[in-house]
């Protein structure tokens, strides 16, 4: 008898580009798990979320297929999924509940960082701007956002631009921290189950051309999402660059492995890094649950790795919570 498999997704509230993505997810998912041999169906979790628990229970699934990336359209309500999932005891796929709310609470996640030796830019609250140092560089960051939501060159500053200190001063230090801004190369990398072992993926380089010469090097929104932006026109994705200097290769390697472990991460994860000119390397952020549609930089780097998105799935369902 086939497994059932139930691909969970987050209802789609403002039809932007990083909330609509997670259909062309699930769409990629379903034809990869029918292709491997499952029975499988979709749902959404709803604004009831009695209602969604319903739905899921009657579905009778064997092993739900995470792929919620917001509660009531708010991302930092991701974890609501994998505790309902807890709840009813179903098996699920992906991070686990306790590590999604660690990661994706970016401060949080960056303290864990600094206790277990994992290098990462310092940072500080909204509340501890008088602390910040004279001659380097910050970026206010939202704690809460995936996908790149509120990263952007408006919040890059130094203590001497006045007028935007005094903006994010004012941003909640319950939503947003600051960070010590890293200028440098970015590299993404990601990572695959491979039994009761973590496969870090081909590393990958984001490329900034000649456009970012006169502007900070970041991966914003617009660079991310807007095809139509200077940004998203002038940033590309390379593999390879990281073979070309193996002691930085394999600094990235061992950083994600200890990552995968200290965070209990399961399934998949990508972990970005920034690497300054003197090749220190620093993590920027541990995402669980990355994005999986078949354009995304993870199955980028699956398909550089030499595996298909059908094999992709069956690691992801062979680690589960």
């Amino acid at each position: 008898m086939k497994k059932k498999i139930t691909v969970l997704h987050n209802q789609i509230k403002n039809n932007t580009p990083d909330e609509l993505d997670v259909l062309a997810q699930r769409d990629l998912i379903r034809s990869s798990c029918l292709k491997i041999g499952y029975d499988v169906n979709c749902l959404t979790v709803e604004d009831d979320l009695q209602k969604s628990l319903e739905k899921i229970t009657s579905s009778k699934p064997d092993i739900v297929f995470n792929l919620v990336e917001a509660i009531w359209g708010k991302s930092e309500l991701i974890y609501f999924a994998p505790a309902l999932l807890n709840l009813l005891k179903i098996p699920y796929t992906g991070t686990p509940l306790e590590a999604l709310f660690i990661t994706t609470n970016k401060a949080l996640a960056k303290k864990i960082m600094q206790l277990n030796g994992l290098p990462t830019a310092g940072y500080f609250s909204i509340n501890e701007l008088s602390g910040l140092n004279p001659h380097k560089t910050y970026i206010a960051k939202p704690i809460w956002e995936e996908a790149s939501v509120g990263i952007s060159n408006d919040y890059i500053f130094n203590i001497s631009e006045t007028a935007k200190l005094d903006k994010i001063s004012k941003l909640p230090p319950t939503h947003y921290f600051v960070e010590e801004f890293i200028n440098g190369r970015e590299f993404n990398v990601s990572v695959l189950a491979n039994g009761y072992k973590a496969e870090v993926l081909p590393p990958a380089e984001m490329i900034f051309s000649s456009f970012f010469d006169d502007k900070h090097k970041i991966i914003g929104y617009e660079a991310k999402w807007d095809e139509n932006s200077e940004e998203y026109k002038n940033t590309n994705r390379v593999f390879g660059t990281a073979g070309n200097d193996i002691l930085l290769k394999n600094k990235l390697i061992d950083i994600c492995g200890r990552c995968w472990k200290v965070f209990s991460l399961k399934g998949y994860a990508r972990i970005d890094f920034r690497v300054d000119e003197d090749n220190n390397v620093y993590i920027l952020e541990i995402n669980g649950n990355p994005c999986i549609a078949e354009n995304s930089g993870f199955v980028a780097a699956v398909k550089q790795a030499g595996y298909g998105v059908e094999t992709m799935a069956e690691r992801i369902l062979s680690d589960l919570n």
